[in-house]
């Protein structure tokens, strides 16, 4: 134990080193980026706020519900992000909370976010294990809990090589509340001297908008008899991939509309490039009704409601090994969904969705006929639709599990 703490206090220094030695560049970097808030003092806080640590747009999704039910017991909250497009989605659901960037591990911007934030309890979302975040909450004894947590093997396989150094620096850790038996076990495995609870996963327990769909066809232009497909958090290869097979689609759908919403709004650019290059009418989401036959959403805060005017949606990241993305926002507009084979980020809400045959397992070779399949069976899509909203009904209690879990740590 001696010998990580020794290196663990010479990484430290060695990084704070760094750190002072590049700041100029690091500013440079984070106003072109627009992440110089990361680099900023918080504002300083009396109330002892809850602080949500969201990483990105997934996280901060996952953790909705739970935030909205701290607030309505009267609890303060200050979220963090890791990413510019988490904080803006949290700023977006929650404009009255105080949110801020904090992608930068370093220690002395970690006791000093402790230091003026005094959180009374930090609420780590998923699997974001910052080493300095669990250290600077161990030296001011600050409680934290991993809720909606999740590991998998190979993250598993790769922690364990430094489990000293996660029990010296995690002695604040004072609960984790796993998604899954299976994530319970590794995370037993891991911080064997830690309650682990499965607990449930929090994205079951959705609050989305509810849409005027009518009246968004309308202003689309989108006919009575159109076939929507919507593509949501489409990943690089997977545009290419749709677009690839579009002709022959609208062949054997000739009403086909694609909405295409890609993961990452910076990658908008490339997307128009191909979507240029395939000679398709585009309408983007900031345009007025246009002829089009494929919608481009090049705004965040849009896709749900493209999963609520659809016939049918496929989720991305999933026909190329990203992982896969949320499959439950579209279960929660009762949609007939299909999905890739790679989607080990979210392998228990597959699961449970494939189970119920509420979701279709499909890879490239087989898209363009799963989708046809589909497209001419409507009975078949509105049974898949109304058990995906079956499954999320029937989980929704990990938000009540997990709110008792935290009024424990709490007390």
């Amino acid at each position: 134990m001696k010998l990580y703490k020794a290196l663990f206090s010479l990484l430290n220094l060695m990084l704070e080193v760094i750190y002072y030695i590049s700041y100029p560049l690091l500013r440079l970097i984070g106003a072109l980026y627009q992440y110089n808030e990361g680099f900023q003092r918080p504002a300083k806080r009396q109330d002892r706020p809850i602080l949500i640590h969201a990483a990105s747009v997934g996280e901060v999704n996952a953790a909705v519900a739970l935030i909205r039910e701290l607030l309505k017991e009267g609890y303060p909250v200050h979220i963090n992000t890791v990413t510019i497009t988490g904080r803006a989605l949290a700023r977006s659901i929650f404009p009255e909370l105080s949110i801020s960037l904090a992608p930068v591990d370093v220690l002395h911007l970690r006791q000093r976010q402790m230091r003026l934030l005094r959180p009374r309890l930090i609420l780590i979302v998923e699997t974001e294990i910052w080493p300095n975040m669990l250290y600077a909450a161990s030296k001011a004894a600050i409680p934290i809990v991993f809720v909606n947590a999740r590991l998998s093997e190979k993250s598993l396989k790769n922690y364990l090589k430094i489990k000293p150094l996660l029990r010296m620096i995690g002695s604040s850790i004072k609960a984790i509340m796993a998604q899954s038996a299976e994530d319970k076990a590794r995370f037993e495995r891991l911080f064997n001297t830690v309650p682990v609870t499965k607990a449930g996963n929090l994205k079951f327990c959705l609050e989305l908008p509810a849409y005027d769909e009518i009246k968004i066809k309308s202003d689309l232009g989108i006919k009575q008899d159109d076939f929507v497909l919507c593509w949501g958090s489409s990943r690089p290869g997977e545009e290419a991939l749709i677009l690839g097979i579009l002709p022959e689609l609208k062949q054997r759908i000739p009403a086909l509309k694609l909405i295409l919403a890609p993961r990452h709004p910076k990658r908008i650019p490339e997307v128009e490039k191909l979507l240029s290059e395939s000679c398709h009418q585009k309408l983007s989401t900031l345009e007025p009704k246009a002829d089009w036959d494929i919608l481009l959403i090049d705004a965040l805060g849009h896709l749900t409601s493209g999963y609520a005017i659809s016939d049918l949606v496929i989720v991305g990241g999933s026909f190329y090994d990203f992982g896969g993305h949320n499959p439950l926002e579209p279960a929660y507009y009762a949609k007939a969904i299909i999905m890739g084979e790679y989607y080990s980020s979210c392998r228990d809400s597959v699961l449970i969705l494939k189970a119920a045959n509420a979701i279709i397992i499909s890879n490239q070779d087989k898209l363009l006929e799963d989708i046809v399949i589909l497209a001419e069976n409507p009975l078949q899509r509105a049974e898949m639709g109304r058990q995906a909203k079956i499954v999320l009904t029937e989980n929704a209690h990990a938000l009540n599990v997990h709110v008792r879990g935290i009024k424990q740590c709490l007390k």
